[in-house]
């Protein structure tokens, strides 16, 4: 059980950590009143954890207001680390594909120590394969722009060298217990990614583009400025859990921080990593009914100050207390040891871990020895020794902090939430987010038409005219800016101007300019698709969900290939069952023939029709085999997104089910195809709906919906030109120069709209052309031959090492012995009672009436929990730890007695015919492998070809236009995005933009409230002399901590 202690009825949990931050700042949250001139005002405010780490780099930790997951910025002099960090790199093709391998070695640092041979096999062969790859990141910086010819030779080269990767994975997974694990997986997709590639039709890849900036550092070093790069994880891998803890890996493993215990001994195996996921969803169980049944829960405390001006500022304090060794910088070690320990004692110099060990387990508590080329000290606190890094900045010594601290500190960053506290935060968010969505959809509508196509149609007017310079006097613009200046949400918008005189793009420029920052990213951001006319839209929807089944078959063959036969078998049990029984009795699949009738029962529960239910059970079954197939997969991914994001499940599902309802309705014909339980229809209808709609509403952008509207407007606006313009232009330039010119003008366009459309048009032939090379190609013929031969190839290798299976059926049977889960057992700390009176509204009245409505529904409701609900629990949880022990030693004497006998049998047939099997294992994956590589080599050649016409043909047509759709990344418009980032990056309070956008008279008051800095200083190591104390001291040593 956690510690917690609790200050002002405020209760809050104890977080231990080795070293604390170096630094801790609280930004609150500020928003606007609906009925003010602030209205609208949204700045999210946050928490910042520092660390100060070797070489003068920091690394920041940030708990974000608005956000569940932690924030990762890394400030640092070294560019090769920018490199290693994990992410996606859209802009350059080979950089993308080296940094999804390179995740397998950072994954490989995380598995059990050391690796077994097959595991060091399978690390070298990512090396080799990035090494290969590196050789092309030149290659790829001299191609031109318009080399459709380059890139497609590019394309080509990174799939043979990712295929030799993927064949190599193959042979080494002939082995009985290999499989192609989470290389094969990475492999796969890096191979995807090489494939869908698109390449920018307007800037060449840069060094920068590959995310490669020792250039950048070393010009500067020449111009004696020291630049500092900041990697964003927002930016790189966004809140995607498993990327955030691979940065954590490789900061560690960069900065030779110990490694976080749950970041490390990963088991590789499938099936344990399944067993650590249970046990770990079983002790979060136990951690949730320990949070019901307590009285005063750990809990943020919110501090809201209303302003006049109309501004809210919330400050929040966590539910949590941080307590550790402060991370100062000391004079000399000597120091940092008698700040940690009391006790001051002279060093020990030690050339080793093993020879400080040595020594200092002969001298008393409080000795201390120094290793100096790994800049590490050993004390020796009682019966311990404890390891503690440290590193020299400025001539002081900090110590370092370990990758526990990072990790404990990302999780606590997580609010401490369970199901129906993540559920209603999510409903509520997406309702808040439906006006919201309305109104930025409106905004943006209104913004394109109003300036972007109103400004295109009259520069189309006056393209061929000379017009006069406008003259304005400065006064009047300086009258203009003051009267501007009246509003937070204007400044925020770079409509009005901040405290400073200015806009908000003049501060971050004027400050841009003195800042040593550099934001780690590509300037040169991917193409935007090259056509968003409805058609190539929904011809990439099509795409997109037929991608969904190809993914997940090619992942896995011999699973994609038994859903596909099981996806014929529901087919033909309702199209053609007598068929369907002739040809199973010719393969001898009786069994089989007895399941058409429960299928056809299937089919018309759920759907009426022939052909509706022959899609309905060909959908289940496939989904079914799917999902039995990857059954360890499903249940990991299912249980963590109901865990995680249940209202976000919640959402999607109701959005999907009335989606699908509403069609039904909307189409008559549909309804009455419905089935006597239409909800798996309903869903099915409407999935991909309600997924798009939720993703529209609560994460508003160019999507789907706003793209189509934007270019139906775009085609009226077109079409302006074309008929009505000459007019415009007959009115401001007169007959022959403006009225005939206009329609000479319009001509000229008819004949550049005619070439686009034949281009659209002929490139959509083209699109269609590579369908059966890509995705029917896969499905069709991919899928089945490689999993029909690796099910051959995986019962040959089975059949050639017998040993194998016996070695791991007697390594299940001498596993860990389990805790006794009998003598665990105990009754749910929720059985009684809890007054239903309290204190809810300030109005007596409304308490009063709160107090009634409660004292009449919960003692009943209690009555039921504590006679029915928990007695059903308490019997379930006991009788499942009775089968659990009683199933145990039977589970290891069955695998024990059948594992000795294999390992007998294996011992002479291993060695004789067993030699034969795996000769042919890898014999028959040598020549599927190079069979496949034949027949990938030609479908490339002719995708090649299809590319490079497509590309060539846009270019035709579309050249000039493409060009206004290209932009470069800077950090201006890092900056101005979302104006929040500024506050992220270190900078002095006469700089601070809060400071800029609010009109604070009292700087020191203003301090106060928007920068609370809490102080954080107390020892870790104390000495343990009696309970009593040990909790008084934890809660004199514990640090408050803001979020």
């Amino acid at each position: 059980m956690p510690d917690f202690v609790t200050t002002n009825g405020h209760t809050q949990i104890i977080v231990p950590l080795t070293i604390m931050p170096h630094r801790h700042q609280a930004l609150p949250t500020l928003t606007g009143s609906p009925f003010s001139y602030e209205a609208g005002t949204v700045l999210y405010g946050h928490y910042n954890m520092e660390y100060l780490l070797p070489g003068g780099d920091i690394l920041r930790l940030i708990a974000n207001h608005n956000q569940k997951t932690v924030q990762l910025m890394l400030f640092t002099h070294q560019p090769d680390l920018i490199q290693l960090l994990p992410g996606d790199r859209p802009s350059s093709l080979v950089a993308n594909v080296i940094s999804k391998i390179h995740r397998y070695r950072i994954r490989s640092t995380s598995y059990n120590q050391p690796l077994t041979q097959l595991q060091e096999q399978k690390l070298q062969l990512a090396n080799e394969c990035i090494a290969s790859l590196k050789k092309l990141l030149k290659k790829e910086r001299r191609l031109h722009n318009q080399d459709h010819e380059g890139h497609e030779a590019l394309r080509r080269k990174v799939i043979e060298i990712v295929g030799h990767c993927s064949d190599q994975n193959r042979l080494l997974a002939t082995s009985p217990l290999i499989s192609e694990g989470f290389l094969g997986n990475l492999l796969y997709e890096a191979h995807k990614t090489a494939q869908h590639y698109s390449f920018n039709r307007v800037y060449s890849v840069s060094r920068q583009d590959q995310m490669d900036f020792s250039k950048i550092i070393k010009n500067s070093a020449i111009q004696q400025e020291l630049p500092c790069l900041v990697w964003d994880s927002e930016l790189h891998i966004g809140h995607n859990n498993k990327d955030l803890d691979d940065a954590l890996r490789v900061i560690c493993d960069y900065y030779k921080l110990p490694p976080a215990t749950n970041l490390s001994n990963v088991p590789a195996n499938r099936f344990a990593q399944l067993t650590t996921f249970f046990s770990k969803l079983w002790d979060d169980g136990h951690d949730w009914i320990n949070y019901l049944a307590m009285d005063a829960k750990p809990e943020h405390k919110t501090e809201v100050q209303q302003r006049l001006d109309g501004v809210t500022i919330t400050q929040i304090s966590p539910y949590y207390r941080l307590q550790g060794f402060p991370q100062q910088g000391y004079p000399d070690l000597k120091s940092l040891i008698y700040k940690l320990t009391s006790i001051s004692s002279a060093p020990i110099l030690a050339k080793n871990s093993k020879h400080a060990k040595k020594i200092i387990s002969q001298h008393p508590h409080g000795s201390w020895a120094i290793i100096p080329n790994k800049e590490l000290i050993l004390i020796r606190l009682e019966n311990k020794v404890v390891e503690l890094r440290y590193f020299v900045h400025d001539n002081l010594f900090y110590p370092l902090p370990e990758g526990q601290d990072l990790y404990t500190l990302g999780q606590i960053s997580k609010r401490h939430l369970y199901l129906p506290e993540r559920a209603s935060l999510k409903l509520k968010a997406f309702i808040s987010r439906i006006p919201g969505f309305f109104n930025k959809f409106y905004k943006s509508m209104h913004r394109f038409i109003v300036h972007d196509l109103q400004d295109d149609f009259f520069n189309h007017i006056h393209e061929t005219h000379t017009q006069k310079p406008m003259k304005h006097n400065s006064d009047e613009l300086k009258k203009q800016r003051v009267n501007i200046r009246n509003s937070l949400i204007l400044a925020l918008e770079n409509k009005g101007f901040l405290t400073t005189g200015q806009t908000l793009e003049e501060f971050i420029k004027e400050q841009i300019s003195k800042s040593p920052y550099i934001i780690a990213r590509p300037n040169h951001p991917p193409s935007p698709h090259p056509y968003d006319n409805p058609v190539h839209r929904v011809l990439g929807v099509i795409r997109h969900a037929a991608g969904f089944f190809i993914d997940i078959s090619e992942q896995n063959p011999l699973i994609g290939t038994l859903a596909m036969a099981a996806y014929a078998y529901g087919g033909g049990a309702v199209l053609a069952p007598e068929l369907l029984k002739s040809i199973l009795t010719k393969l001898h699949l009786h069994g089989l023939i007895a399941g058409i009738e429960p299928t056809q029962k299937l089919a018309r529960w759920m759907s009426h029709g022939t052909i509706s239910e022959a899609i309905s059970a060909s959908a289940i079954y496939w989904q079914t085999t799917v999902a039995g197939g990857n059954l360890d997969k499903f249940f990991v991914e299912a249980i963590s997104i109901l865990k995680e994001d249940p209202g976000e499940v919640a959402i999607i599902a109701s959005l999907a089910l009335g989606l699908g309802y509403s069609l039904t309705k909307l189409i008559p014909s549909l309804g009455e195809e419905m089935g006597d339980f239409p909800y798996t229809n309903y869903a099915a209808l409407g999935g991909k709906g309600g997924a798009a709609l939720y993703d529209t509403i609560m994460h508003p952008g160019n999507d789907w919906f706003l793209g189509t509207c934007k270019w139906l407007c775009k085609g009226f606006v077109t079409l302006g030109k074309l008929c009505i313009a000459p007019f415009f232009e007959g009115y401001y330039y007169g007959l022959d120069n403006g009225f005939l010119n206009g329609w000479r003008k319009s001509g000229v366009l008819l004949k550049s709209l005619s070439k686009q459309i034949l281009a659209a048009s002929i490139d959509f032939v083209l699109a269609l052309l590579t369908i059966p090379l890509l995705e029917l190609s896969a499905l069709l013929i991919h899928v089945p031959f490689r999993g029909i031969t690796n099910l051959c190839t995986k019962i040959l290798a089975i059949l050639g090492n017998v040993s194998a299976s016996g070695e791991l059926l007697i390594s299940f049977s001498a596993r860990e012995p389990s805790e006794n889960l009998i003598a665990n057992f105990r009754f749910s700390p929720l059985y009684g009672f809890t007054s239903p009176f309290g204190h809810f509204s300030d109005n007596p009245l409304v308490n009063i009436s709160i107090n009634i409505i409660r004292a009449l529904y919960l003692p009943p409701l209690q009555l039921i929990k504590n006679l029915i609900v928990l007695p059903i629990l308490d019997v379930i949880s006991f009788s499942t730890r009775l089968f659990l022990t009683v199933l145990d030693p039977i589970t290891r004497i069955i695998t024990y007695a059948l594992g000795s006998v294999l390992i007998t049998i294996g011992e002479a047939w291993d060695n004789s015919f067993g030699i034969l099997f795996t000769a042919s294992s890898k014999g028959m994956v040598s020549a599927c492998n190079w069979i496949d590589n034949k027949a990938g080599s030609v479908k490339q050649t002719a995708l090649s070809f299809i590319e490079n016409q497509r590309g060539q043909l846009y270019h035709w047509a579309f050249a000039q236009e493409d060009l206004k759709l290209h932009t470069t990344l800077d950090d201006a418009k890092y900056y101005s995005s979302d104006p929040r980032r500024y506050e992220l990056i270190p900078h002095s309070n006469s700089h601070c933009l809060l400071n800029a956008l609010l009109n604070t008279h009292n700087e020191a008051s203003f301090k106060d409230e928007c920068h609370h800095t809490p102080s954080h200083y107390q020892r870790l190591f104390a000495i343990k002399k009696s309970s009593r104390e040990q909790i008084t001291n934890s809660q004199n040593q514990s640090v408050n901590s803001c979020t």
